[in-house]
């Protein structure tokens, strides 16, 4: 079961020239969103907006490091003065190990390894990048009582895995965070979740594949379904859920194909760990 109708929304996605968020772009602009495109390669952008021209959707491209705290600012500033509104937000950019070592499938990257620069690099762009928008973008789903923040993460395993810091930790903050937002948003109808594909990817997270191993991989559209469900009016009453792409049933009606794909967000599953009660306000 698929959702096809026009949605209509205004979505911002980052990392949208390539991966996981190319396919994500596409599927909302193939059911008429308006989507603003970041990335940070402009011959990505510009591929992207020659492949979806014939689209239902509008693809607004904007070339930006998300690295910079004000060009964050400037990504949600620019979409309300193309579409003057924002109705949803899909942090998805991210980098990987592989900025500190491309090799590091074969030779693990210690954390004694790690330079400080590269441990600020992928949590600037990992973590602060999604806070700043998130930050920048949600006054405007409050006043218009409708909004939508889609956290891209990783599997709970890999936060943990040794010789995968700091992607994992920086992943694990975003996936804390995404618990924490939800919680803040929850009577202002602007939900808060997290998507991933369900394991290592075919995308450029992932080099040194050969080819025949990489029709092994998640496929980055395994997001195309879950992501049109939620951007969806179907999903309001959907957050603080974590929904694994790759276990989505096209199946089902898509409303049951998202229960069964997602699990709490973060840890709440385990139940309180404190020892006493928050302190009352």
């Amino acid at each position: 079961m698929h959702i096809q109708r026009e949605l209509n929304r205004v979505v911002i996605i980052t990392g949208a020239g390539s991966g996981l968020g190319r396919s994500m772009t596409i599927a909302l602009a193939e059911v008429g969103c308006s989507v603003a495109a970041v990335d940070i390669n402009i011959d990505r952008l510009k591929n992207l907006s020659t492949e979806t021209q014939n689209l239902d959707g509008e693809i607004f491209p904007i070339c930006l490091d998300i690295s910079e705290a004000k060009n964050c600012i400037s990504i949600v500033k620019q979409t309300l003065q193309k579409f003057e509104r924002v109705d949803a937000l899909v942090n998805n950019a991210g980098v990987s190990i592989a900025i500190i070592n491309p090799d590091f499938r074969r030779n693990k990257v210690m954390f004694w390894d790690v330079p400080e620069e590269k441990w600020d690099q992928m949590f600037d762009i990992n973590v602060k990048a999604s806070f700043i928008i998130a930050k920048a973008a949600v006054p405007y789903m409050i006043r218009q009582a409708w909004g939508r923040i889609v956290n891209v993460t990783t599997s709970l395993d890999t936060m943990i895995r040794p010789s995968w810091t700091p992607y994992g930790p920086s992943k694990a903050a975003l996936e804390a965070a995404s618990a924490n937002w939800a919680g803040d948003l929850s009577d202002k109808n602007v939900t808060v979740n997290v998507l991933i594909p369900g394991g290592p990817a075919n995308t450029n997270f992932v080099p040194g594949i050969a080819k025949r191993e990489r029709a092994r991989l998640v496929q980055p559209d395994v997001m195309k379904e879950p992501i049109k469900w939620i951007i969806s009016n179907e999903s309001e009453h959907f957050t603080a859920r974590r929904l694994i792409a790759h276990n989505w049933d096209n199946n089902l009606m898509p409303d049951q194909a998202a229960q069964i794909a997602s699990t709490s967000i973060a840890w709440q599953s385990l139940g309180r760990q404190a020892t006493t009660e928050p302190v009352p306000s």
